[in-house]
């Protein structure tokens, strides 16, 4: 099966490319090829490709940069996260296009301190960045298009060299011998990379349409993280030391979520649970990821 995928440079679409060569023949075009801000242009990219299956990973993902465009619907973080979702999802809908697009906990507000969100959970973003990114979801479902919509939480991977995430840079501080500060009172659901790519893969394979949470099967707080990073690596423990959110907030443009946790249970429940896995089991296979590299 054919599979085109746009922003696929990014942390997500590389690694997914790198898993999932020999299951798709999968088209990557970079954005000077094809900018899914130009909709005639992408139009007829779409309309000349076999590609049965779309992926939609472009977006701009700096939550603090972002907050700066705040109600800018000019500005780029608009633009690609709404304006390019909706070029994406008509172009679907016109041509009978499979469409699975990229979305984030960001959607919600992070108010929800009991349980993790859900598929049922009614979005109220918090910063632009989460605002612009549920426009785009709204627009893929107003398009009418045949549509999956994924969204995913704090993605990390062992192999990516233009952005860092949350476990490389907690590694790379911790072996560098520095100080680290950590959120005590903030739950979060990171994820590895290469699950996402799993779960997309599945999706694919089923041609299952709707709303799905992908993200690792428990939660942790930051701090807690923190730790596990650290007892999974070896580094030195006393490094780590707790913040509070209201703290690590205080001085941020974009409100950062307290609770951005997602639920995974609808994917598991349809799909088994062996393609999601727990934050020690992903940390632990991170880890052989990065030793494996390292001898090659």
């Amino acid at each position: 099966m054919k599979v085109v995928l746009f922003g696929g440079g990014g942390l997500v679409g590389t690694r997914f490319k790198k898993l999932q060569k020999d299951n798709f023949d999968i088209e990557s075009p970079s954005v000077s090829e094809v900018d899914i801000l130009e909709k005639p242009a992408l139009s007829k990219f779409v309309q000349a490709s076999e590609a049965e299956v779309l992926i939609n990973f472009a977006a701009i993902t700096d939550v603090e940069k972002s907050e700066g465009e705040s109600g800018d619907k000019d500005g780029i973080c608009f633009q690609v996260n709404a304006i390019g979702a909706k070029n994406v999802a008509d172009v679907c809908q016109e041509l009978n296009k499979h469409l699975i697009h990229i979305s984030t906990e960001y959607v919600f507000d992070g108010m929800k301190s009991e349980s993790p969100y859900t598929e049922e959970d009614v979005p109220n973003p918090k910063n632009w960045y989460g605002a612009t990114k549920l426009f785009g979801e709204e627009f893929v479902l107003e398009s009418g298009c045949k549509s999956t919509i994924v969204r995913i939480s704090m993605p990390y991977s062992p192999f990516y060299e233009l952005k860092s995430d949350v476990v490389r840079f907690f590694l790379t501080q911790l072996k560098k011998g520095n100080a680290i500060k950590a959120i005590e009172d903030q739950r979060v659901t990171p994820t590895l990379v290469d699950n996402i790519a799993n779960a997309l893969k599945t999706l694919i394979e089923t041609n299952s349409l709707g709303l799905y949470h992908v993200s690792s099967k428990d939660s942790v707080t930051s701090l807690e993280f923190a730790k596990t990073i650290a007892e999974v690596f070896h580094p030195d423990y006393s490094l780590i030391s707790p913040i509070s959110f209201e703290q690590y907030n205080q001085n941020k443009k974009a409100k950062l979520l307290q609770y951005s946790w997602l639920n995974p249970a609808k994917f598991e429940k349809e799909f088994g649970d062996q393609i999601l896995h727990t934050i020690e089991e992903d940390l632990v296979i991170f880890k052989q990821l990065v030793d494996s590299s390292v001898h090659n």
